[in-house]
């Protein structure tokens, strides 16, 4: 699993890339908003990931079932 550490430095290297590439800088800024966001949230616990997973489960086999 991604840790808090890895999405800082992504976010790093988000916003060096918005001062190499100009013409996509909103693009960068944007990745690295997301990226230092990641990184100020707590780690989810394994019960929380895996209630939040049965519930994609149970989407997704609805939609199966749907269509």
């Amino acid at each position: 699993m991604i840790d808090q550490v890895e999405f800082a430095l992504r976010a790093t290297l988000c916003r060096q890339l918005a001062m190499r590439e100009p013409a996509n800088r909103t693009f960068w800024m944007a990745e690295a908003e997301n990226w230092t966001r990641l990184s100020r949230e707590k780690s989810r616990s394994a019960a929380e990931e895996k209630t939040s997973s049965g519930i994609a489960a149970s989407l997704r086999e609805q939609s199966d079932r749907t269509f």
